[in-house]
This record gives structure tokens, C-alpha cells and sequence, in this order.
């Protein structure tokens, strides 16, 4: 979904090459990527609370239940096709909770997608997404059981959370993803040291090399973390981080045949992401999240020459890559609980890729990569949402609850997002085609929450992607997302 070459002797040798990518399910691996991100915004989290010390036979609590929702998916690819896709989600849940210390959380998921003939993003068609058990954890808080013990919160703790978990590294830039992992917060007064280490799934995780064997169902990495976090001011938290990401594929090789030969190919990203940022308040009404992430590390070169698609011997070079975050939530705090959102996103891009992302057709040998990679999220909108390599995103939201007199809509949310998306690197690539110009294009985000009955609610997500001077005239129609669907939680 993503390459554009202007038309020359040596670029039609390398269009083969692109072509051949194609054939072999790359689009679909660009498409596959995609999906995972606009669905992201969909997922629902749970949170469980800390009861106070009780007497012996109600120590434990239990809660448990579960949910239904059918959805609807309507997405454009780039060349104007519509996908549809029906979703049935299916989730059972347990939750135990043991004098305020020990947290257990087991949940079942059946996720089953059903797609309209030939639109399966991975020419699968329609089937049950593994795992079904796709968390269970257990938590430790020490401060929970010094609390249940003698009613007095001390200042310092020790909180342990291991398991299938959602793990969310500082802003989420350079990790954001379910791993099996352990996390340690030790707090001592206003000092908190926190540690990380964690696998990704075999299963359930997309990677961000897509021309790899087994991207989007074996997916092998390791990640070893740590940050120091200052909790002694009232308002701002400031911290440090570094995250270590160490590449364990299995199915790290694979032959591309394409018209002008064979390509083998060797498959190695290892990386490591430096942050300092702070998280906090600006007055009663405004917060704010600030993040810069500094990437290092090494990794394997493409296997041929984008300019004259010549076979090159691939070398291990430096990554030198950087992203950043800011965001501010003003909260107007009248009876609609209106807020408005600004965000603005940034990620370095390299020049001498065809590809932001990949290996074949990735860092050209013998050069720097200096193109951002990790497996984070951050929200770049429904209907284009692009991946953060190379990327310059700002963001304006408003959400609001409108005031109806109708008692059916008090349970009503709606808001509107906008985007302007450049490219840091106007010469490099994108996750999506792109030419050799800065201006990528905007986009509207709507939505809408409504809680029609206590157990019963409907949500209903539209997003339209308005081409810029980037986007190559043979693919610049209006592209489209639509999401409706209604859960049934018991």
C-alpha cells in the first residue's frame, strides 16, 4: 500500500522488485498493519479497585462476567477499494482481589471476523483470531497489604505485576503492546524505580517488519526496561527511561524471486530507546504529557540497490532515530464534561529506504538508518492511520456530552478530531505511497458513545482522509473508515 518511484530506466527495474513485494502479500502486510492500528481505538480496558480491610470471610472479592459485541467495518484501501468485515468479540472475564494485596485477572476473548468475499486482509478469509486467552495476570501491592493490615499507608512500596499483561512503556512511542512479562515499581519516598522484562506473544502481535516470514503470527522479541521516575512534586511527575528491544526470530530468512533474480535475505532489528519526558498538570484545568525518545541499536541492510536493483551483500548498521510527544487535555469542567484536546507527534525518517519499516527494500548499506521503529502506538487518526516513522501529526479533539432533554440520550457522547499529517523527511517514506513532497494531507475524525440501557451500549467511529500534495494523483480520492457496533456487557 505504500511505494511510489517516479518513472525511469533504473526505476522500472526496481518497480519489478516492488511489484514482486506486492505479489507476495506485501500491500496485504502494509493493510494487515493498518487494521491493527485503527482497531486499537476500539479495545476496552478493564480496571478493578482496591476494597478496604474487611473481616476474614469477606476478604476475598470476586467479580466476574463478561460481554458480547457485533461490529461493522468499512475501510478504503488506497486504490479506492472498500473491505468490509463483521466482527462478533466475545469476552469472559475473572477478577479476584484478596485484602487489598493480591489482584488476579483471567480473561477469555472469542474474536471471530467474518469478511466479505476476497476482502481478507491476509487471504485467510474468515476465522477465529487466537489466542482466546489473551490475558491473565497476577498483581502484588505491598502499600495495599500494609493498608489491609494496619490501616496506614506507608511511603514506600513494592508493586509486582506478572503475566499475559498490556504493557504500555512511558507515552506508549517506542512500546505499547501485550507481552508476557513482570513489571516492578518500587517506590521509596518520592523516588520510583521501575523494571521490565517481557516477550511478545508467538501469537496476537504484529510486528513492524511486514517483508518478514511470519509477521503477523510469530513474532519473537525481548524487551528488558527500566526507568526513575521523581514523584515528590505535586503536579509534574518527570522520569528517564531506556528500553532494550533484542530480536529472537526464529523465521528470520526468506527468498524474494522477483523479475530481475532472487533476493536472499536476513532478517535482525535490535534496538534500544532512551526517553526523558514528564507527565502532569498545568493549573486546575490542563494537563499535559511531553516525551522525547532517542533510538540506537543495529540492523540488518537491504539486499539490493533501490537505485539500480543490483544484489548487495546486506551489513549490520547503526540506527540513529528519534520520536516525540506532546499533548495537553483542557478540561472546561461544566455539566457536559466537554474537553479539548491538542496533540502533536513526530518521528525521523529515512531517505534512503523504500520502505519505512521493512528489511527488503529497507536501510540502504553502508549508511545510517535513520528511520523510527518500535512496536508503540500513538493514535494518527481512523482512515489513513499511518504509522509514526517518518511522520509529523498534529491533532485538535473536542468531546463533549450534549445537552438533551430527552431522558434516551443522557447517555450520549460525541466528538470530533482533526488532522494535519506532514512528513519529517519530505524525501522519505511513509507507510502509505508517497512522493517526494511534505504536505500528506488532513483528516476528520467523529464519533459517538451512547449507553442506550444500563447493559446495553452502541459506539460508532467515522473517519475521512483528505489527500495532500504527497499522495501520488492515481490514489488521491477521499479514503474512508466506518465502525458501528453494539455491546451487551453481563
Amino acid at each position: 500500500m505504500r511505494r511510489g518511484l517516479r518513472r525511469s530506466d533504473p526505476a522500472a527495474v526496481v518497480c519489478c522488485l516492488l511489484a514482486a513485494t506486492t505479489a507476495l502479500g506485501q500491500d496485504d502486510a502494509d493493510t494487515i498493519r493498518r487494521l491493527e492500528r485503527q482497531l486499537r481505538e476500539l479495545d476496552q480496558a478493564f480496571r478493578l479497585a482496591i476494597p478496604q480491610d474487611q473481616p476474614i470471610s469477606e476478604r476475598l472479592m470476586l467479580d466476574y462476567g463478561g460481554s458480547v459485541r457485533f461490529g461493522l467495518l468499512a475501510v478504503d484501501d488506497e486504490v479506492g477499494t472498500t473491505r468490509l468485515l463483521r466482527q462478533t468479540d466475545g469476552i469472559l472475564y475473572l477478577r479476584a482481589e484478596l485484602d487489598g494485596a493480591h489482584r488476579f485477572f483471567g480473561r477469555l476473548r472469542f474474536l471471530y471476523n467474518d469478511f466479505n468475499s476476497g476482502d481478507s486482509f491476509d487471504g485467510d478469509g474468515d476465522e477465529l483470531e487466537e489466542p482466546i486467552g489473551d490475558r491473565y495476570w497476577y498483581q502484588f501491592d505491598l502499600r495495599g497489604a500494609k493498608l489491609a493490615e494496619t490501616g496506614e499507608r506507608p511511603d514506600y512500596n513494592v508493586n509486582l505485576k506478572a503475566g499475559r499483561q498490556f504493557l504500555q512503556w512511558g507515552s506508549g512511542l517506542a512500546l505499547s503492546e501485550v507481552l508476557y512479562a513482570g513489571r516492578l515499581d518500587v517506590e521509596i519516598s518520592d523516588i520510583g524505580v521501575i523494571g521490565l522484562v517481557g516477550l511478545t506473544p508467538s501469537t496476537g502481535t504484529i510486528d513492524f517488519d511486514g517483508s518478514r516470514p511470519g509477521f503477523d503470527r510469530d513474532t519473537d522479541r525481548a524487551f528488558f526496561g527500566g526507568a526513575v521516575e521523581y514523584r515528590g512534586l505535586e503536579n509534574h511527575v518527570p522520569y528517564f527511561s531506556a528500553l532494550v528491544q533484542r530480536d529472537h526470530n526464529d523465521r528470520n530468512y526468506r527468498v524474494f524471486s522477483t523479475d530481475v533474480g532472487d533476493f536472499p535475505t536476513r532478517f535482525n532489528y535490535d534496538s534500544e530507546y532512551y526517553a526523558i519526558g514528564s507527565r502532569g498538570t498545568l493549573g486546575p484545568q490542563l494537563s499535559y504529557r511531553i516525551e522525547l525518545v532517542h533510538e540506537r541499536g543495529e540492523g540488518l541492510s537491504s539486499p539490493f540497490d533501490r537505485r539500480t536493483a543490483e544484489r548487495l551483500e546486506q551489513r549490520s548498521e547503526d540506527i540513529d532515530a528519534w520520536a516525540g510527544i506532546l499533548g495537553l487535555t483542557y478540561l472546561f469542567r461544566d455539566d457536559h464534561d466537554s474537553r479539548l484536546d491538542l496533540e502533536f507527534l513526530g518521528a525521523s525518517g529515512d531517505d534512503d529506504r523504500l520502505d519505512p519499516s521493512d528489511t527488503f527494500g529497507g536501510n540502504a548499506p553502508g549508511t545510517e538508518d535513520n528511520a523510527f521503529n518500535g512496536l508503540g502506538y500513538a493514535y494518527t487518526g481512523l482512515a489513513l492511520a499511518p504509522e509514526l516513522s517518518n511522520l509529523l501529526s498534529l491533532r485538535l479533539g473536542y468531546s463533549t456530552t450534549p445537552d438533551f432533554s430527552p431522558d434516551w440520550a443522557d447517555w450520549l457522547r460525541v466528538g470530533v478530531s482533526g488532522f494535519l499529517f506532514l512528513k519529517a523527511d519530505a524525501d522519505a517514506p511513509l507507510s502509505v505511497q508517497t512522493e517526494s513532497s511534505t504536505l500528506v494531507g488532513g483528516e476528520v475524525d467523529l464519533f459517538m458513545d451512547w449507553r442506550l440501557l444500563s447493559d446495553l451500549s452502541a459506539v460508532v467511529r467515522y473517519g475521512v482522509f483528505l489527500p495532500g500534495h504527497a499522495i501520488p494523483e492515481d490514489r488521491d480520492d477521499f479514503r474512508h473508515f466506518f465502525y458501528a457496533g453494539l455491546n451487551y456487557a453481563f
